[in-house]
């Protein structure tokens, strides 16, 4: 089927992808503002807030484009688009919420949010890092044909996320039992909801990256350039329309939290491809020109933990420093990838 689609997308200019591209990415926007909208109402319900929602299930949801990429990727033996696929949309991203903390000026949202965004920031940058020193290595060793570096980075995620979210899970624990009965109640209206919504962008999700792939095929461009720079950030849409739809509710945590939560489960994605790839550990075969994308992907999340924990200074500050060096940084970072023909 997918071949079937790329062949109909292909082959006649860049238009036809072009224009389908910007329909599958409309419907993306409606589906996962819709998602968002389910998503607060379950932190709501829940009474778990915005970081824990935002950053799980919420993350989990709009990261499935990635997973469902990657895997086929490296199925087709492209591990460098699958990999330059989850590097690039931790930049995009982060490009997102440099521009919705811009452009959303009076709502300050990287300087309205709880500080604990900046401890999962930590986590994503690990993660990162720890993939990008297996790239430079060659990988860790082997168990079968998985690499000891995937399995890694996937335990020390879920170990991040356990130590960020006990204290969360135990003030649920500590709920009075007549509240959590109310918090039930109002609970599965939001989660059919929500399940529906996931479903619709595991749905349209494919065609918007078969279409930028097709684009891809008309240009000409490098695997590494294309997973980096354009399928990144279509496969980053759900993120794109469920953080902007989180921001105008003025569920502040819940879309930082999305964007935070995304960048570092999109690192565990590392783990299914490699199960996947049976040639050899997916890090020790691709290019070390993703290097340069690790760089600049923890030196975004870097300075988006400082506009977070600088939110008590310069209170009436207007334009936001660390943002305008994370939109500085991404369109350098491009730019870099196309002049080097990456």
């Amino acid at each position: 089927m997918k071949a079937i689609l790329l062949e109909m997308l292909a082959g006649r200019g860049p238009v036809v992808p072009l224009l389908t591209l910007a329909f599958a990415g409309g419907l993306v926007f409606m589906i996962a503002t819709r998602l968002a909208r389910h998503a607060d109402a379950i932190a709501h319900a829940t009474r778990l807030g915005g970081l824990w929602i935002g950053s799980v299930l919420l993350a989990a949801a709009t990261s499935f484009p990635e997973i469902l990429t990657d895997v086929n990727a490296v199925l087709l033996d492209a591990p460098d688009i699958g990999v330059g696929d989850l590097f690039g949309s931790t930049l995009a991203n982060l490009l997102i919420l440099a521009a919705l903390d811009l452009g959303f000026a009076g709502r300050r949202v990287l300087h309205s949010v709880s500080a604990e965004h900046a401890r999962l920031g930590t986590l994503g940058i690990l993660l990162t890092v720890m993939a990008g020193l297996a790239i430079v290595t060659g990988g860790w060793g082997r168990i079968g044909h998985v690499g000891v570096e995937t399995v890694a980075i996937a335990a020390v995620y879920l170990a991040g996320m356990r130590r960020l979210y006990r204290s969360t899970a135990a003030s649920l624990a500590a709920a009075p039992s007549s509240l959590l009965e109310d918090r039930g109640a109002g609970l599965k209206r939001p989660l059919v909801g929500f399940a529906l919504a996931a479903v619709g962008l595991s749905i349209v999700t494919p065609l918007l990256v078969l279409s930028a792939e097709a684009f891809s095929k008309e240009s000409g461009a490098t695997e590494t350039f294309v997973g980096t720079l354009l399928v990144g950030l279509t496969t980053s849409f759900p993120e794109m329309a469920a953080t902007v739809a989180a921001v105008r509710l003025g569920a502040l945590d819940l879309a930082v939290g999305n964007i935070f939560g995304s960048n570092a489960f999109n690192m565990t994605v590392l783990l299914i491809m490699d199960i996947v790839y049976l040639r050899a550990p997916v890090l020790s075969v691709v290019s070390r020109d993703h290097l340069l994308t690790v760089l600049v992907a923890v030196a975004c999340i870097g300075l988006g933990m400082m506009a977070i924990q600088s939110r008590d200074e310069e209170p009436r500050r207007v334009v936001r420093v660390e943002s305008l060096l994370i939109v500085a940084a991404y369109v350098l970072g491009a730019w870099t990838l196309s002049w080097l023909r990456l």
